[in-house]
């Protein structure tokens, strides 16, 4: 048992893997202060009190590496790290770091080491002298890092909970075990020494006197195997941690289950995101990703569970506030003359509201989202977008719809686009001196440029079609501004009177610079205390304008079209200059009382929110929009007739052997025979042989025909006729189908009951599947399922219907 200031510690949360080195900014980088921020404030939103990190930790045999090569060390690799710590501190939480890794990921691990060394079994790093030397070394350096924020030396910072020997290292030996645990154990008498492998309990690990700590990790998560694994190690006196199971598959029951159990210390999910710099979220596609608080139902339901269990296992500490920092907008451009709001969001917001503005930043406001919108839903098209001047604002609310922030506003003219610099990284700038320094600016959410004290520096922008350029600075009264300047061939500078104006703590220089200027960069003069550059705003002629309504376009089918499957979208060609659609589907001719009627779609087609109905003829009206007008489509409205839906009637199978390879039976289950009954009333049928054995039994998977055309609606999803009759016992009801797997999964609806039928609303996920949304337009399997009764069943067809 783990114990805080005397009382019991059990812990939840999550792994931040790249807060020291990041993959997912374009290649391998450091991540910027507010992405580490963002990111550390989203674990504590979601009750988390302790973090994992790889990479402040591991970080071998890359450029802003800790250790790029062999003996060489990169101080400056320590930034980001000593930045993640600090804020990890102030928000109260704590941290396991990792030290080499199994795998050879960007970040580098073991294996990085062993070919330095040119060994030829990278297991040898675990007995090679010149290997334990190396990574005591490198264990050393890091260690005895001094964080300038605190003050402390990595290996002083209660933050750091925990040392991990590595991430799940497989080969590890006793011996090696406990020489580093005892190792790292004299050097940071204060932390624990964690390790483990990749499944399972780590035998070197559970039996070494130099660990604390037993990490095991679960790809699903399965309470059953933790409980075990849990009893295991803390039976032989250590702390058991699943330092990481999948995200994806806990599940509220599970939360609870591990909450009561006293053998787990701690529960790690795999793996957090937070919001990008600029707009949305960091998006990485591992299947386990979590976004607070769910890009999706599936993942909501997953972030409530973790941050459930987190709140149930931690109980009540007491932590630090934390501070809500409000939503950012960071560009107002035109597309074919219609605004689009881009801007970055706030931790703990679930959704945002968009007002507007057309009298100037003071307002009066009018709110353009009647329904709020999230983080996915940037950027943001305005459909109504004024021919005048237009600011806007952001809010950020939370579950219950209440304001808990709202942003500065943001404005562009008629013709102008405003974009926001927010400094995070370089990638907006064209150029900038080696002697420029990004540090952190408040509580994270912003950050300060400036060059080295006495150091000469420039930071320079492209600005095609200029019509203002505006630099916000916060600095001291005696501070060294920058000078601006602008270039007309990209070569030769000249300097530019700005025009300067001093509210409370911030100084703002704004420029405009000739039209025929190609770039605008600041000067700074060597000094003691040169201003810091925290904010950029450009505003420039837009990029894309509308001088005319839309081209001609034409709507797909054909009028007239039959057979049109439910699932498929409405789709059109794409004219000339349009910014968004306007779609509107109705069974009525005259397309009142419609289906759809829908105002923002970007791109040439749109799948409707719910299924057509089958056999049912629909109207179709789009309309293109741009800054300058709107056109109807040539051939719109038109009309088309969706296709019934026959999964399968059984009338193209030449004998008995194609109807079982369409149907083949699964192997778990009991004896099925399948045959064709061409003396049934109604035509073919399969009748099943008697079933003898107790149990449900499955009598085929079979293979949709129709791949991503769907079965049913969502809203109102259809039933699955099955016009059957079983012989046998009980055979005065239809035969009960349990817990069929239809392609990915089951959502409970509303549904009509109808005899000797099953509502796809009945459909839900066999238990060995992984929980997931049931998406109607993309079944690719039946399976049916009996429940151990004997006798015989005829299907005739298996239809979707209304």
């Amino acid at each position: 048992m783990l114990t805080l200031q005397g009382e019991p510690f059990r812990f939840a949360g999550t792994n931040l893997y790249w807060l020291g080195l990041d993959e997912n900014v374009r290649g391998t980088d450091h991540p910027t202060y507010f992405r580490i921020d963002d990111a550390l404030k989203t674990a504590r939103i979601m009750n988390a009190s302790v973090v994992r990190s790889h990479t402040l930790g591991t970080s071998l045999g890359c450029a802003p590496c800790i250790q790029p090569g062999p003996g060489e060390f990169n101080n400056d690799a320590f930034a980001p790290i000593d930045y993640a710590i600090a804020r990890a501190r102030a928000y109260g939480l704590r941290l396991i770091v990792p030290l080499t890794d199994q795998w050879g990921y960007y970040h580098g691990g073991y294996p990085t080491m062993a070919k330095w060394l040119g060994l030829k079994d990278p297991e040898d790093f675990y007995t090679d002298p010149r290997a334990k030397a190396a990574y005591k070394e490198y264990s050393r350096q890091v260690l005895n890092h001094r964080n300038p924020y605190t003050g402390l030396r990595y290996k002083d910072d209660p933050t750091v909970m925990s040392w991990e020997l590595g991430n799940e290292l497989n080969g590890m030996t006793r011996d090696w075990v406990d020489e580093m645990g005892a190792y790292l154990g004299k050097l940071a008498p204060r932390q624990l020494i964690s390790v483990g492998r990749q499944q399972g309990v780590d035998t070197a690990a559970l039996t070494s006197p130099e660990v604390d700590i037993v990490d095991v990790h679960y790809y699903p998560s399965s309470v059953l195997t933790m409980a075990a694994d849990a009893a295991c190690v803390t039976g032989r006196g250590k702390v058991y941690l699943a330092g990481e199971h999948g995200s994806d598959s806990l599940t509220a029951a599970d939360a609870l289950a591990l909450a009561d159990d006293p053998n787990v210390t701690g529960v790690l999910s795999w793996s957090l995101f937070g919001h990008a710099d600029d707009h949305g979220y960091v998006r990485h596609d591992d299947g386990c990703t979590l976004h607070y608080p769910g890009d999706t139902a599936a993942m909501r339901t997953d972030v409530l569970a973790n941050a459930a269990l987190a709140k149930m296992i931690g109980g009540q500490r007491r932590l630090p506030a934390l501070p809500v920092t409000p939503p950012l907008i960071t560009s107002v451009t035109k597309q074919s003359g219609i605004n689009e709001i881009a801007w970055r969001g706030t931790v703990g917001a679930h959704t945002y509201r968009i007002q507007r503005s057309v009298r100037g930043a003071h307002g009066p406001w009018t709110t353009l989202t009647t329904t709020p919108v999230g983080d996915n839903d940037t950027p943001w098209l305005d459909p109504t977008t004024p021919h005048t001047q237009a600011s806007y604002r952001v809010s950020a609310l939370d579950r219950a719809g209440c304001t808990l922030v709202t942003s500065a506003p943001l404005g562009a003219g008629p013709s102008e686009d405003a974009e926001v610099d927010t400094l995070q990284n370089w990638a907006r700038m064209s150029a900038h001196s080696d002697s420029l320094q990004r540090a952190p600016d408040g509580d994270g959410d912003g950050v300060r440029i400036a060059p080295r004290p006495r150091a000469t520096a420039h930071a320079a922008w492209k600005v095609e079609r200029p019509e203002a350029f505006t630099a916000r600075f916060a600095t001291r009264a005696d501070s060294a501004l920058p000078t601006p300047e602008v270039t007309q061939d990209g070569t030769t500078w000249k300097q530019v009177k700005p025009v300067r104006s001093t509210t409370g703590g911030t100084t703002t220089l704004r420029i405009e610079p000739p039209h025929d200027t190609a770039g605008v960069r600041l000067v700074w003069a060597a000094a003691s205390h040169p201003a810091p550059l925290t904010c950029l705003t450009l505003v420039r002629k837009a990029a894309s304008v509308a001088t005319a309504a839309p081209g001609a376009f034409r709507q797909n089918p054909g009028d007239g079209a039959t057979g049109v499957p439910v699932g498929e979208p409405l789709a059109w060609t794409a004219p000339e200059n349009a910014a968004h659609y306007a779609v509107v589907l109705s069974t009525n001719a005259d397309l009142s009382d419609p289906v759809i009627d829908v105002a923002g779609p970007r791109t040439t087609s749109y799948r409707p929110p719910v299924n057509l109905r089958p056999n049912t003829t629909y109207h179709l009206r789009v309309t293109a929009v741009n800054g300058a007008g709107s056109r109807r489509a040539e051939n719109a409205p038109l009309s088309f007739t969706t296709s019934a839906l026959t999964v399968d009637d059984f009338e193209g199978y030449p004998d008995g052997a194609a109807l079982s390879a369409a149907y083949p039976r699964d192997p778990g289950g009991g004896p099925v025979a399948l045959s064709l009954d061409s003396q049934h009333a109604d035509g073919k049928a399969t009748p099943c042989a008697p079933l003898t054995t107790p149990g449900p039994r499955l009598l085929g998977n079979r293979p949709h025909p129709a791949h991503h055309t769907g079965l049913g609606r969502r809203a109102q999803p259809a039933s699955l006729g099955t016009a059957g009759r079983h012989r046998g016992p009980k055979s005065d009801r239809p035969v009960r189908r349990r817990r069929p797997l239809l392609g990915e999964g089951g959502i409970p609806h509303r549904h009509r009951q109808r005899d000797r039928q099953r509502a796809l609303a009945d459909f839900t996920n066999s238990p060995w599947v992984t929980k997931r949304l049931l998406d109607l337009t993309h079944i690719t399997q039946l399976s049916l399922y009996f429940n151990g009764q004997a006798g015989t069943t005829w299907i005739d067809s298996i239809t979707a219907t209304d």
